[in-house]
Parts: C-alpha cells; sequence; structure tokens
C-alpha cells in the first residue's frame, strides 16, 4: 500500500536501526541508548533413586514311597525372601550468565566518515555528501542563532547518518510565534533520501528537524522549547520517529505543505509516517500565533493537510496542559490514522480531553505518568539528572 515503506525498512536494516549505542563516559555531547545487558538463569536437577525391590525365592522338593497299591507324596516348600532399602538423592545446580550487547548505531556502518568537534557558531553546510556518509558530531556543540538559521544543512548522496551533537539556541526565548517563523530556522535539514538522525540534543529553534527527503529515520532526539514544529516534515515525506523525547513543542508534527511545495509534485499520501516509543508535549510559549505578545499559547500534536502521508502510532505518550490557538477541534488525531496501539493522553487542561480520540489511546490527568516516562527516556539514554 505504501510503496516507500519498504524503502525505509531496508534503509533501517542496511543501517542496523534497532537501537542506539551509548556513548563511553566523557565523550562530549553525546548521549544514546544504554548497552543492554541480559541476565540467564538456568538451573538444572539431578535426581538418583535406588527403588525398594523385594525378590521371592520358592524351592520345592518332592518325596516319593510307593508300596503295593498305595502312593504317598510329601512335598516340602521353603521360600527366601530379600529386600533391598530405597534410598533417594537429588541433587540441584544453578547457574547465573550475564551478557552485554550493545545496540548499533548508524556510525557503525562503512561509508566515509566525517568527524565534527568543538563549537560552532555557523552553519555546516554540506549539500555534497556521498553516499553512506557518517557525520559523527558527538563531540560538537552547534548555536543557532539569527545569523546561523541552519547549524546543520545536509544533503548529496543518499543514507547519511547524522549522530550526536549539542544544539543549543542563542535565541532570546521571549520572541512571539511570528519573529521566530519570520526567521524561518531549523536544528537540522537535509534534502538528501535515507538520512538518520539519532542521539541529538537541540534546544530553542523554531523548527527542530525539517527532512526535504525521505524516507528517514529519526532516532533518540531529545528536543525541547522549538518554538514551532519539532519535526517540520512539510514535504510530506515517509519515515520512522522512533525513542524521541520531544520535551516542549509548539506544535508536534507538521505535514502542511506551503503552495510552493505544492507546485512543485510533493504528495505524500502513498506512503507512511510511523511514530513509535516517543514522548511529546506541546508546550505553552509566548506570543502563540494569532495571539497577544503577553499571552501564552501552543498549536496542535499534528498540523495535517490532504497531502499528508498515513500515519501510525505505536507506544506513545502526549502530553496538553491547553486547548491549542487553533481551537478544540485541532487537538485530535488525522484521519490518515491506518495503524494505533497502546498510547496515552496525559490531558492536564480543563474538563475532559478536548477532541475526540481513537480506541488505541488511554486518557489519564495524572501528571506522574508523563513525569515517569521522561525520567525512564533519560535513564535509559544515560542522561545524568
Amino acid at each position: 500500500m505504501y510503496p516507500k515503506r519498504l524503502a525505509l525498512l531496508a534503509l533501517s536494516t542496511a543501517l542496523a536501526l534497532p537501537g542506539l549505542a551509548i556513548a563511553a563516559p566523557g565523550n562530549g555531547n553525546a548521549f544514546g541508548r544504554k548497552p543492554v545487558t541480559t541476565t540467564t538463569t538456568s538451573t538444572s536437577s539431578t535426581t538418583s533413586t535406588t527403588r525398594t525391590t523385594t525378590t521371592t525365592t520358592t524351592t520345592t522338593s518332592t518325596s516319593s514311597s510307593t508300596t503295593s497299591s498305595t502312593t504317598s507324596s510329601t512335598t516340602s516348600t521353603s521360600t527366601t525372601s530379600s529386600t533391598t532399602s530405597s534410598t533417594t538423592s537429588s541433587t540441584t545446580s544453578t547457574s547465573t550468565t550475564s551478557s552485554t550487547t550493545t545496540i548499533p548505531s548508524c556510525l557503525d556502518g562503512s561509508g566515509p566518515l566525517i568527524t565534527l568537534t568543538g563549537t560552532w557558531a555557523t552553519s555546516y553546510d554540506n549539500r555534497a555528501l556521498l553516499d553512506l556518509t557518517r557525520l559523527d558530531a558527538r563531540q560538537a556543540t552547534f548555536l543557532p542563532s539569527p545569523t546561523d538559521l541552519y547549524p546543520l544543512n545536509l544533503g548529496g548522496g543518499s543514507g547519511t547518518c547524522v549522530s550526536g551533537g549539542v544544539e543549543l539556541g542563542q535565541y532570546d526565548r521571549s520572541l512571539t510565534w511570528d519573529q521566530m517563523h519570520t526567521m524561518n530556522n531549523a536544528g537540522v535539514r537535509f534534502e538528501n533520501a535515507g538520512v538518520t538522525v539519532e542521539n541529538v540534543r537541540i534546544d530553542d529553534v523554531a523548527d527542530g528537524i525539517r527532512p526535504v527527503a525521505g524516507p528517514f529515520v529519526i532516532r533518540g532526539t531529545w528536543l525541547s522549547y522549538v518554538r514551532d514544529d519539532c519535526v517540520e516534515n512539510d514535504h510530506v515525506q515517509p519515515g520512522l520517529i522512533d525513542d524521541s523525547l520531544f520535551d516542549g513543542c509548539y506544535v508536534g508534527i507538521s505535514e502542511r505543505p506551503s503552495l510552493a511545495i505544492i507546485t512543485s509534485g510533493y504528495d505524500g499520501r502513498n506512503d507512511l509516517l510511523t511514530v513509535r516509543q516517543s514522548l511529546i508535549r506541546l508546550q505553552p510559549m509566548p506570543g502563540p500565533r494569532g495571539g497577544l505578545p503577553t499571552d501564552f499559547g501552543n498549536g496542535q500534536f499534528f498540523k495535517w493537510s490532504d497531502l499528508a502521508t498515513h500515519l501510525e502510532l505505536d507506544d506513545n505518550v502526549f502530553l496538553a496542559e491547553q486547548v491549542g490557538e487553533g481551537g478544540a477541534s485541532t487537538m485530535g488525531i488525522p484521519s490518515s490514522l491506518v495503524g494505533c496501539s497502546n498510547n496515552v493522553m496525559v490531558w492536564l487542561g480543563q474538563g475532559p480531553y478536548p477532541a475526540p480520540l481513537p480506541a488505541c489511546f488511554t486518557v489519564t490527568t495524572d501528571r506522574s505518568v508523563w513525569d515517569a516516562a521522561v525520567a525512564t527516556w533519560k535513564l535509559r539514554h544515560g542522561v545524568v539528572p
């Protein structure tokens, strides 16, 4: 049904995407999923049993004597019984073995390696990457700002791996939505197919990650105070968002192409975006769209259009404190949903949740559900409290 989904699955296999590798202690700005330790306990029991055996021996002897027509017979029987007592002994031994498996990173590939280190106040702009390039930014810090709108701006060959790195936005945190949106900036932007972005930390930008081509994989990323879209997928590309923490988005995910994008022929209706095992929180921010600079507001989880991809949601936790600036009707789940299981909506606003949710959602007003999920994610990714 979704031709590019096969390409995405093939990409995931080729880049060894079941999980992430954690950086070694002291490895700069990198973080990721901790190695998985598997403990196996085996128990063996040995039982020896000597059964009780009773042996009976019967001996018969016959004596006969005959006189004329009279016959007499004498029979003697002797019985000997021997009994062997039973003895049962049981021995149980238990052994425990532990093995540690490091979940692969896209850096484990074999393509060209580019290592970025130090602090970057200007953009790393490379639109001529070779196929399967590995971009190791685990030792790099980027400073997005009004003079550095795209700290990572990539293109070229397919299958690029972007791993690690911290982006600390230098934008005034009191700027309104319109002021940030007008600058049109994003933490990571890429226009090549088959990109994986993993273990990246981004704070204080307009858009977090902006795919222009697909399929793409976003995994193990941690975004906060994103003033517009945590993921701006307005080019409606197929992709996977996995095991990520979006802890403060104005809008969660956008798939609303501009007129220019539509005119260029982009159409996601035959493609699929999957979001799984991730956490997405809408954060009220200053000067929301259509509001006063003194107001605090947020958008919606999914900003969708008729050209958007199909959507699958599995094992995610969402949190909203209030209705989005677009009204209650925008707080629901897109009608292009084709797969859904085990999602939680944490609602901290007034009354019941403002929009209908499918049966694959459980609604709770308990903030601790979100807090526990965040704490678990950070522990799993080696984030120091």
